[in-house]
């Protein structure tokens, strides 16, 4: 397992889902991606900008009561996948015994990062991309071709970014598809467009 740590939550250009992009912290460049859900992307990004809220949300609810029991969140980690659902495990330790409770890698993440636990993931689980090859693949693929000095439009960009090997797992795919539709805004979900959604 290796120690990730939430590097941003990007949106699928294509489906407008939230997508959790945990980092290696060791490697900054190796990115997990994780689809998740609207109202665990905003709790995530409300903890991280540091938005209070005038009531504890379900999150800050969790953590009171685990540190209210006299628990402490050991880690959380993110174990197994079946059927396309991704298996996560926050670890509590009370009174010197260890107690292991499944969830959801976005709530999982959601109490890490309330309690300043760290993150673990099996990185045979998800499916690793690497941000810093996939620029140089698209830069190859730009240096290599004969008629580069066409490339006028994002568009021819984009065709000549998208001729890389495709990998085969499916999240893989929707990832790249991500950075190859990828702007600026669609890395900030701005809490009161959330609250205007619901």
């Amino acid at each position: 397992m290796i120690e990730v740590k939430v590097k941003n939550i990007g949106l699928d250009s294509v489906t407008g889902s939230p997508v959790l992009l945990l980092a290696d912290k060791n490697n900054e460049n190796d990115i997990y991606p994780i689809w998740i859900g609207v109202a665990e992307a905003e709790g995530i990004l409300l903890q991280q900008t540091g938005i209070k809220t005038p009531r504890p949300l379900t999150y800050e609810l969790m953590k009171n009561i685990i540190q209210t029991l006299g628990g402490k969140v050991k880690e959380v980690q993110i174990v197994d996948k079946k059927n396309n659902t991704y298996i996560a495990q926050i670890l509590i330790e009370r009174n010197g015994l260890e107690i292991v409770i499944d969830a959801r890698p976005s709530d999982a993440v959601n109490i890490a990062i309330r309690t300043d636990a760290p993150i673990m993931l099996d990185e045979n689980i998800v499916s690793k991309v690497n941000i810093q090859e996939i620029k140089e693949k698209i830069k190859e693929n730009i240096d290599n071709t004969e008629d580069k000095d066409d490339i006028t439009t994002v568009e021819e960009l984009d065709k000549f970014a998208s001729e890389e090997p495709v990998l085969e797992d499916e999240e893989v795919k929707r990832f790249k598809e991500l950075l190859d539709h990828i702007k600026p805004e669609d890395f900030a979900i701005k809490p009161e467009e959330n609250k205007e959604e619901k």
